[in-house]
């Protein structure tokens, strides 16, 4: 079981005033699309590190499936991370690019090129994969950094931003394949966005965070009707 449970989380960049994240609490359920909004600073960049494991606690616990992932490495976490800086590798093309985490951790090549078969095809990238980093524009290379996290099927999946870089006539489009994608695999998804729109059209619930603090957790029905 995929769940993700913070209990009085806190935490503080050095030399800051202020916690960036203040006693947040949350639980999301075994493959539920749990939306982070809030302004930029709000903490939910944060949040999604310190589950991911980039960031430690100052405070409170972080338990993926039951268990406490507060102190251990972001290596032995079954999460991904993707974020609004496509991070991609420019000397590798797109299927090598989707495929380099897969063969770190010795996954063979047969199985390695099935799932970024797959998940090209899933993102409308199938004819791209010998593509390199130059020759693609800024949806194309979105795409690749959001294939070459779900190649790894995790159990826990955090985006933060991943389509702050995009051109408006395309945003909803990614957005509405994202939240399709999630849903035929399952994945238990956090994903931070400052834009309400966004949140409402894709999430399960939806947590409200402001200056470090969860202001309170809507469906998107609920919310809606609150704007």
């Amino acid at each position: 079981m995929s769940t993700v449970t913070l209990t009085d989380v806190a935490h503080r960049y050095p030399a800051t005033a202020h916690a960036s994240v203040d006693g947040v609490s949350f639980h999301v359920r075994d493959g539920e699309f749990f939306v982070l909004l809030g302004p930029a600073g709000c903490g939910k960049s944060t949040v999604l590190r310190m589950i991911h494991g980039t960031e430690r606690p100052a405070g409170g616990t972080i338990e993926i499936g039951g268990q406490d992932v507060s102190k251990i490495p972001t290596s032995d976490r079954d999460v991904t991370l993707a974020f609004e800086n496509y991070a991609l590798y420019p000397h590798m093309d797109v299927a090598e690019n989707m495929g380099f985490a897969l063969r770190l951790t010795g996954i063979n090549e047969d199985e390695i090129d099935r799932r970024v078969t797959d998940a090209a095809a899933r993102l409308s990238l199938s004819g791209l994969l010998r593509a390199r980093h130059d020759e693609l524009d800024g949806l194309q290379r979105q795409k690749v950094a959001l294939a070459r996290a779900l190649v790894r099927n995790p159990g826990v999946f955090v985006m933060d931003e991943p389509l702050a870089n995009l051109a408006p006539e395309v945003r909803d489009t990614t957005r509405d394949q994202i939240r399709t994608l999630q849903q035929e695999l399952g994945i238990t998804t956090l994903y931070a966005t400052t834009s309400a729109a966004d949140a409402v059209a894709v999430a399960d619930r939806i947590a409200v965070l402001d200056s470090g603090r969860l202001v309170a957790v809507h469906g998107p029905e609920e919310f809606g009707q609150l704007r």
